[in-house]
């Protein structure tokens, strides 16, 4: 009897133990171990540009859009302080860091194959400039642009 409760015991430290790893390795993978920060005001005209070009872009070149989209959006989260990475996997880790819907778009902007269709390629397109235009919302607004702004709307 006492030999069957020292196995009860046993096991249900070990469940404790690795309920505890667990835990805390999901707790890690949620918070990034980088700060991010705003994009300026300065470059939404540019990115903005770029985004507008690239739906022009995709009636007759879609594959380079996508590949060009998939490019604007990590030259935004380089800009923004993420890490600089070499696989889109470790990338989305770090995009759901920060949010998970940002990985969701960035995965499937990354869903193409080398036979993809069209539709395909559309979406994933799409998927890359909600996701641009989500990383241009949180930019930081440029007081001297509102400023100038105003002056003109006033003089």
């Amino acid at each position: 009897m006492t030999d069957l409760l020292w196995a009860v015991v046993v096991v249900v430290a070990i469940l404790l133990v690795l309920a505890i790893i667990v835990r805390a390795v999901t707790n890690r993978r949620r918070r990034p171990a980088f700060e991010t920060r705003a994009l300026p005001a300065s470059y939404i005209a540019a990115y903005e540009a770029r985004m507008a070009e690239l739906q022009a872009m995709f009636v007759n070149n879609p594959r380079e859009a996508v590949a060009s989209s998939k490019q604007l959006v990590d030259d935004m989260t380089m800009r923004m302080g993420y890490p600089t990475r070499l696989t889109d996997r470790e990338r989305m880790t770090d995009m759901a860091a920060v949010d998970p819907k940002h990985a969701e778009r960035y995965r499937t902007g990354l869903a193409l194959k080398p036979d993809s269709t069209t539709e395909e390629m559309r979406r994933a397109l799409q998927a890359h400039l909600d996701l641009a235009r989500d990383l241009l919302g949180r930019a930081v607004p440029d007081s001297s642009v509102e400023a100038e702004s105003r002056r003109e709307i006033a003089g």
